[in-house]
């Protein structure tokens, strides 16, 4: 472990989680979101003068519609590229967990169970974060403040610590590892950076999490864990989850924002206090649902057809194919490849609903999404994903490796004879080829074959 004297050395002004200085109250960017949601023709509709003549419709406090980027910030509205700052709002959309919320009353305790989701998603580094000053940084901030608290309450009857504390050690931390040594440095009460008032005037987490929870008792001062919710966030979320397996899974801007964009179904609300049989109900551990297994398909396809074209933009799949797969570390003994529906989803939606092994299949309407009914197929199959990434650093779990299909050439290319295979395989291959060359993904149809065992 470092000393504090080589931690502070190894901070700069820009060391802190940097979050918007924007406003950051979610029932502000809620209304936001919504007047967003009931633009006519959004994609032609100057939506600076459509906010600015509208706002006042929701009680909104500005009229300059910038403040969108924070109903982005909390997932509510899409945003693409994930990390870059903001561009036009005209080819993003309101997303599922908007839909889910919509018709809640804003002060109901639905509404607060979702609202808390959202807070709880909030990833360093933040998707308006376009210095990448957090590059490495994908830690859930409250998790992490709480993680922080509950080891020096419990471990050295330590109840609270000071704001500069917590921006000088905890909040310049980028990986759950460094819990401990961030407990130890306050515990011994190690000195205050110098750049503490320069965090403070870059970061409004603290802001953030004060305005729309209770999780914590906050003043000018200290920073506590508010007792009355501590044991009901343990035994209900922190223990249910695996963090570390939580933080693989979101390397991928694509994959975080799928995460971010639809309910996981957390269920819990750190807004109203909790009754004492909420607080004492102890959860077994689970993965939260931003994947599915490459085992059960069915899950998938199903997840797929769930998602609605009017959630999502379909760039938000680029530069999927970049990023090493967490099953090539991991998973790899059990073969548990994952996948993200989002994609699949992309992918059915650039090739406009039809089967891309012949367009003129004729498939149902599905009553989910009301569009034609596909399923999305990996060319390469996923259960290959550390052979491909070994070979070509290339993930393909990505749009380029993906097809449309309808449910009949979905099943024929699993379950057809060998000439059937192979005739399905040859001609979406060619269909392909150009997306792999355009990833460096240089890879033969005799090399499918063989994967297919064909």
């Amino acid at each position: 472990m470092r000393t504090a004297s080589e931690k502070l050395k190894q901070l700069n002004e820009w060391s802190v989680w940097i979050f918007t200085k924007q406003e950051t109250d979610f029932d502000e960017s809620f209304k936001s979101a919504l007047l967003f949601s009931e633009i006519p023709s959004k994609e032609t509709t100057n939506i600076e003068n459509y906010f600015t003549d509208n706002h006042a419709r929701y009680g909104i406090s500005t009229d300059r519609h910038r403040i969108l980027i924070i109903p982005q910030f909390f997932g509510l509205i899409t945003k693409t590229p994930f990390y870059e700052r903001s561009g036009p709002y005209n080819s993003e959309n309101p997303t599922a967990i908007f839909d889910a919320i919509k018709n809640l009353a804003l002060n109901g305790t639905e509404y607060n169970v979702l609202k808390t989701e959202q807070i709880l998603k909030l990833k360093i580094h933040a998707i308006i974060d376009t210095a990448d000053n957090n590059l490495q940084c994908n830690i859930l901030p409250v998790v992490f403040i709480y993680k922080v608290l509950r080891s020096l309450k419990e471990k050295y009857s330590i109840d609270k610590i000071t704001i500069d504390q917590l921006y000088t050690y905890v909040m310049t931390c980028s990986k759950y590892s460094e819990v401990d040594e961030a407990v130890e440095f306050i515990r011994t009460n190690s000195p205050i950076s110098n750049l503490v008032s320069k965090f403070k005037s870059r970061s409004r987490v603290l802001t953030c999490i004060k305005k729309n929870t209770n999780l914590f008792n906050i003043d000018n001062k200290y920073i506590s864990i508010n007792p009355k919710f501590d044991d009901y966030f343990y035994n209900n979320f922190l223990s249910k989850y695996d963090f570390e397996e939580l933080h693989e899974q979101l390397l991928r801007d694509v994959d975080y924002s799928y995460f971010l964009y639809n309910v996981q179904g957390f269920n819990v609300n750190l807004i109203d206090e909790p009754n004492s049989s909420e607080s004492s109900h102890i959860q077994t551990q689970v993965s939260v649902s931003s994947y599915i297994d490459d085992e059960d398909e069915s899950k998938y396809i199903e997840k797929v057809d769930s998602i609605k074209e009017t959630n999502i933009n379909e760039n938000a799949g680029e530069g999927a194919h970049k990023i090493e797969p967490i099953a090539v570390s991991k998973y790899d003994v059990g073969r548990r490849f994952r996948t993200n529906p989002l994609l699949g989803k992309i992918a059915i939606k650039k090739a406009y609903y039809v089967c891309e092994k012949d367009h003129d299949h004729e498939t149902f309407i599905s009553k989910k999404t009301n569009k034609k009914y596909m399923e999305a197929h990996h060319l390469i199959p996923v259960c290959f994903q550390k052979d491909i990434w070994d070979k070509y650093k290339v993930n393909i779990d990505c749009v380029e490796n993906l097809v449309s299909l309808c449910p009949t050439c979905h099943k024929a290319i699993h379950y057809g004879t060998k000439e059937v295979q192979r005739k399905m395989i040859t001609d979406l291959y060619a269909r392909c080829v150009p997306k792999y060359k355009a990833i460096g993904l240089d890879i033969t149809l005799e090399e499918i074959f063989r994967l297919y065992k064909i």
